[in-house]
């Protein structure tokens, strides 16, 4: 789910406890009046890179098509777009 990536930025262990009824409240915190409209400007490369992280970690073992727990494989689309520019 997109608004678990976007927590990720946010929570070093956002896993926890996390499902789809509270990760919007908890991302509420950090970002109030979230609503599906974010700007980009208030995430900073080292976020971006922090949640890659956390994201990679929590796919293990790394699903084919779909997580199978709370997650999310959004990292990989950003890191490709990441790699993308470096080219």
């Amino acid at each position: 789910m997109f608004e678990f990536w976007l927590l990720l930025h946010f929570e070093g262990e956002a896993g926890k406890n996390i499902n789809s009824n509270n990760c919007k409240s908890r991302l509420k915190k950090y970002m109030p009046g979230y609503n599906k409209s974010i700007d980009h400007r208030k995430f900073r490369s080292e976020m971006v890179e922090s949640a890659i992280k956390k994201a990679e970690k929590r796919d293990n073992p790394p699903c084919e098509d779909w997580p199978r727990k709370t997650g999310t494989t959004i990292y990989r689309l950003v890191k490709n777009m990441l790699a993308d520019q470096q080219d």
